[in-house]
């Protein structure tokens, strides 16, 4: 069996937690366990490992009734050994006891992070990169998310190629991301007017492979574990994940992501009038700043444009609709002291305004110098061309890994058209060529800032602004094969049986000469 490569992109880390199952008994699980000893280091079959499974199962779930939800839910093959299945306490327990047992962990849920950036990136049609990319022509994303509208027009057939002959899956299941990587030319694509161009995704010809593995509640790891499973035996060349999670469970998941880097076929690497102003901040409600459902009792608000502070657990949408219905025409939101300038476009249910903290502490200062403040919104329409961007979001994880959900569907665009220039290169050397070619200059040529508009730190920008024509010829490349990550994770103390299973051979690392974290890359010209 050939073995296949993936780059593999995630960004934004964000909160989790435990998602029980149906039962109150129950609950899902992902076990992982060692190879078969006899196929420690040979690919096992499919049937020799699901052998291997049932022996850890409770027999109890051999003789499920046909009314009972299943308890194995899925058996991974690719980027791990072992499954998820719904068991209760007691059943891990006496797991545990056998041999070749590793780890079972409660199934947790990740939450979902996500018409100008094309031509921000320098990106432009019939020339440079994407002339030299065919548009990404040949290479397959897999975007695990919510699915898709595959009715959208960023997903429509029209000019694109058959799909390659290594493509298996020919069933798709979140609009978002998936236009933004690979979707298609859309012209006059808008928002109420604003915006208006041509919306077109960073590898227009690509193919797009759709994984649903989230709903409203959320993304389970099961799932996610076993789309990647899929997406290996599916053809898909390089995984798009949207996706959030504290450091342990995301950690889990970029160590069985790892797994995908032996896998070698897959280069596959997340206008009004003038009205009275009134804050919504009376001494006796402080909570009611935040413009809350419930917290606008005020008279006065009736006919007048209200002042909000942004957060208290309220959605800014919703700071509107209680805004509007306390009888208010208008509103402006304003940051908390950590927005700092960033500020945050909303579909309203009423004129409203963003203002950065700064703005807002001045406006209330106005406020409290008059007994008849006055205050107007007037729309501009879109302004492009902002000598200080780009600029590092408030929202935007700090290292070690930067980013925002948006980035990710970007970069795994720019990757397809690195794929489709460099067929040969390694998920290492497509993310050496983008990691040492980004700009660290905003449009005015200086230090980019972050939301204080401060020069940002390596923690808030990490390598710089992708600039994919730049990265398309790198000059210089830094390539990791795959056999260096043993030195480097011997050199990180993990114990010989967890790099043995995450590699899939017997390892003992008193014999490896160790390497640390700077040492893991080599450079080629």
């Amino acid at each position: 069996m050939k073995m296949l490569k993936i780059l593999f992109v995630m960004f934004s880390i964000l909160g989790c937690f435990s998602w029980p199952s149906m039962q109150s008994d129950l609950e899902t699980y992902i076990v992982q366990v060692e190879s078969p000893k006899s196929q420690i280091s040979v690919q096992s079959s499919r049937t020799e490992l699901e052998s291997w499974y049932s022996y850890f199962l409770p027999k109890a779930i051999a003789t499920t009734g046909s009314d009972e939800k299943p308890r194995l839910i899925y058996s991974y093959h690719n980027v791990m050994k072992g499954f998820a299945a719904r068991l209760s306490a007691e059943e891990v327990k006496e797991m545990e006891k056998k041999k070749g047992f590793i780890s079972a962990r409660p199934q947790t849920i990740l939450p979902l992070h996500t018409t100008h950036t094309p031509n921000f990136l320098g990106l432009q049609q019939n020339m440079g990169l994407w002339r030299d990319s065919s548009y990404g022509k040949g290479v397959i994303i897999g975007v695990l998310d919510t699915g898709i509208s595959p009715d959208h027009p960023s997903f429509s057939d029209k000019g694109m190629p058959p799909p390659p002959a290594k493509w298996k899956d020919d069933n798709g299941h979140g609009t978002h991301t998936a236009s933004t990587a690979a979707g298609g030319f859309v012209k006059g694509a808008n928002v109420f007017g604003n915006a208006n161009g041509t919306a077109v995704g960073i590898a227009p010809l690509a193919h797009l492979a759709i994984y649903k593995v989230c709903d409203s509640s959320g993304c389970s790891n099961s799932d996610i574990l076993a789309v990647m499973d899929t997406a290996i035996d599916d053809g898909v060349d390089i995984l798009s994940l949207s996706l959030g999670g504290r450091s342990k469970p995301f950690i889990m998941m970029l160590l069985h992501s790892v797994r995908l880097l032996q896998h070698e076929e897959v280069q596959a690497l997340l206008t009004g009038n003038s009205r009275q102003l009134l804050s919504s901040e009376p001494q006796t409600d402080l909570d009611s700043r935040y413009c809350g459902t419930g917290t606008l009792n005020d008279p006065d608000i009736e006919g007048r444009l209200v002042l909000c502070m942004d957060g208290g657990g309220y959605s800014r949408i919703g700071k509107g609709q209680a805004v509007k219905d306390a009888g208010g025409v208008g509103m402006i939101i304003y940051n908390g002291p950590n927005g700092g300038f960033t500020k945050l476009a909303d579909d309203n249910v009423l004129p409203a305004l963003f203002f950065t903290y700064q703005d807002g502490m001045n406006i209330l200062t106005y406020m409290n110098s008059t007994s008849e403040p006055i205050a107007r919104i007037s729309f501009h329409g879109t302004i492009i061309g902002d000598k200080d961007a780009p600029v590092v979001a408030s929202f935007s994880s700090r290292g070690p890994n930067s980013g925002t959900s948006m980035s990710c569907p970007h970069l795994s665009g720019v990757a397809a058209l690195l794929k489709s220039t460099h067929p040969t290169w390694s998920p290492a050397a497509i993310n050496s060529a983008i990691m040492t070619t980004t700009n660290t200059v905003n449009l005015a040529n200086n230090p980019i800032l972050d939301e204080r508009l401060l020069p940002a730190n390596i923690f808030a920008i990490g390598a710089g602004h992708v600039n994919p024509s730049r990265a398309n010829d790198p000059g210089l490349v830094y390539d990791t094969p795959f056999n260096d990550y043993l030195p480097y994770l011997c050199g990180l103390n993990y114990t010989n049986g967890q790099i043995t299973d995450l590699l899939q051979h017997r390892v003992d690392c008193q014999t490896v000469r160790s390497i640390s974290e700077a040492q893991l890359r080599v450079c080629l010209v």
